[in-house]
């Protein structure tokens, strides 16, 4: 029997990201007791005032992020009134940023169905046919291997809800740093907002709201597809671009300060975001390629080592603005080209993905050249 309450599993997942925030700080043992006792406490309230956390996969640990995070947001609290000497500047720091993925988490949560009410009609049949042009179906033939998996669907549903804890781990580390070359905490917030505002622009809900009746056991061909505007229930318009991938893709081009297993890590995150945004039929082929220009733009925006004034900082980001327009534009009112031939529509994504690919790699190096030159500087000045 299902629990009368449950908590969200991405929001245990993002309070846990505002814990491990917390952690990289080295807190006092007195800290952490305090943390464990509270967190330990409010969980078995919760048990039992609510009458348990829920019924997903993972529950009985994956709710364990939620009181963490949130007793140590309490604990901050607390000491920033007992002891106001505290109030420094990394410390300041250290509360928003722990606080502020939660509050965005809660925010555009809430505010998501407004562009239910908004955007009654989405064009998530644009979509399929774009992926229909492929010569398959991806998010329907990933999602019927998750049918009859119980197992399988729950540990792609964890990956899928697990990304706010990947963006917060890629923050806390950054944290460390004395020179930071990216600012990854408005890198973040600005992509998530913007992000929020395309659904508007294209709303999309996914194959497996927008085609609940087939999803994932019968896909359609392209001939079967009207490629127009359909009306859909009050499923989130939260579908285009993918998000996931794009917070994914920051993950793994800021990496490059782990070590080698740690970009590894950040590689096999990608690919298993990107695998459970189509097996859970959250997303299309169509809007997971769009990330990739959609977050060039952010990314060259907030690499604040190279001056906006260099060329290679400029023309990334223009790239990521021209080939996102250029996708939005020829999915709502170009489709028939993709639809010529298998063959455009897999050179326009090779290409897309390749050039921004490229893009990223060149305004790296254009960090390395100025952090090398900033080394030669402070050595022999």
């Amino acid at each position: 029997m299902s629990a009368p309450f449950e908590i969200n599993p991405t929001f245990c997942f993002t309070l846990l990201g505002a814990f491990l925030i917390y952690v990289w700080t080295r807190p006092s043992r007195q800290s952490w007791l305090s943390i464990a006792l509270l967190a330990t406490g409010s969980r078995a309230a919760c048990i039992r005032v609510m009458g348990g956390l829920g019924s997903y996969y993972g529950v009985e640990w994956i709710s364990w992020g939620a009181f963490l995070g949130i007793a140590s947001l309490v604990v901050i609290a607390v000491q920033f009134a007992c002891a106001p000497h505290l109030m420094r500047q990394p410390f300041r720091r250290t509360f928003f940023a722990a606080a502020v993925f939660p509050v965005c988490s809660l925010l555009i949560g809430y505010s998501i169905p407004v562009t239910t009410w908004l955007r009654p009609f989405t064009y998530d049949a644009l979509l399929l046919a774009f992926d229909g042009g492929l010569g398959f179906q991806p998010s329907f033939v990933l999602g019927q291997l998750l049918v009859r998996r119980p197992t399988l669907w729950g540990l792609t549903n964890v990956v899928y809800c697990s990304l706010p804890l990947a963006g917060c781990l890629l923050y806390a580390a950054y944290r460390q740093r004395q020179r930071q070359s990216v600012a990854i905490l408005p890198l973040f917030l600005s992509l998530m907002l913007v992000g929020f505002g395309q659904y508007g622009v294209f709303p999309a809900v996914g194959p497996r709201y927008a085609f609940a009746q087939a999803y994932p056991q019968s896909p359609s061909s392209v001939a079967q597809i009207a490629a127009e505007p359909i009306r859909v229930g009050d499923a989130p318009r939260n579908c285009m671009p993918s998000l996931h991938l794009a917070a994914a893709l920051v993950v793994l081009w800021n990496s490059r300060i782990w070590p080698q297993w740690g970009r590894l890590l950040a590689l096999l995150f990608l690919l298993a975001t990107a695998f459970s945004t189509l097996a859970l039929g959250e997303h299309y082929v169509a809007d997971l390629v769009v990330a990739f220009p959609f977050t060039l733009i952010f990314q060259a925006a907030w690499t604040t080592q190279v001056e906006m004034v260099n060329p290679v900082r400029r023309r990334t980001l223009w790239a990521g603005i021209g080939l996102t327009v250029v996708w939005f534009v020829a999915l709502r009112y170009g489709l028939r080209l993709f639809l010529i031939s298998p063959l455009i529509a897999w050179l326009a994504i090779l290409l897309t993905v390749a050039w921004c690919t490229l893009l990223e790699k060149g305004l790296y190096a254009a960090v390395s050249s100025s952090e090398a030159v900033h080394f030669r500087s402070g050595f022999y000045g």
